[in-house]
């Protein structure tokens, strides 16, 4: 990657965080820190605003500075197969404002790549079994983000019911379906709860205020647990 390029990709990889460390920085660009530390300056110079907080890192402190957005025709390309991935593994609300994002990033880009874009369109698609269209994605997001309690109906692997107030602190996916982790009230404990067996789910006017496991730590204290 020649400098120019780097020094852009780098003021975007920064735009796109709160906060950005040197170590995240070098294994992006797999350049050395003092690299790093130069091209910061060379961004300064030119009168990007970037500021750094110790322990967070950098980031640009003017959120308005904003350079025009500019995609490589194999970027735009790329988002079309998400889209298709955002359809059948998202919900209508999710995918609704995916969409919404994607009118937006098309509105950028030059004539020669939106021919190409839409003639890729055409020629991909992913298969849709309406029966298994992921439910409530939106409402858990949300609920995660305001740490907002989630009044579920869940029907165990064993297809016993049981109502459920979850403490919800993230949503993951694996096996071909979303799931919630969250601390459950009922078994005083985290639990992982698949939302295809999720019947009814309601977020309640109460917000949790417990300190909980991030959903890395939670991963890999179950990653250790199976390799015990």
């Amino acid at each position: 990657m020649k400098r120019l390029e780097r020094l852009t990709a780098i003021l975007s990889y920064l735009q796109s965080r709160s906060h950005t460390s040197i170590d995240q920085l070098q294994q992006k660009f797999s350049v050395s820190e003092r690299t790093i530390f130069r091209d910061i300056r060379a961004l300064e110079e030119s009168g990007v605003p970037i500021t750094f907080e110790k322990d967070k890192g950098y980031c640009v402190s003017d959120r308005h500075f904003l350079p025009p957005l500019a995609f490589t025709l194999e970027e735009a390309k790329s988002l079309i197969f998400v889209e298709q991935l955002a359809r059948k593994y998202t919900d209508a609300p999710t995918f609704a404002h995916f969409a919404n994002a994607l009118e937006k990033i098309k509105n950028k880009l030059k004539d020669y790549q939106l021919t190409d874009v839409e003639n890729l369109e055409s020629k991909v698609l992913a298969y849709i079994d309406e029966q298994q269209t992921p439910r409530y994605l939106a409402v858990v997001e949300a609920a995660c983000s305001q740490k907002q309690i989630l009044d579920i109906t869940y029907r165990d692997g064993k297809g016993n019911l049981t109502r459920r107030l979850v403490e919800p602190i993230g949503i993951t996916f694996y096996s071909q379906a979303w799931h919630l982790i969250g601390f459950c009230q009922l078994r005083n404990d985290y639990r992982d709860f698949s939302l295809a067996r999720v019947l009814e789910l309601h977020p309640t006017s109460e917000h949790f205020t417990q300190t909980h496991l991030t959903l890395p730590a939670y991963i890999k204290k179950i990653e250790n647990s199976q390799n015990d």
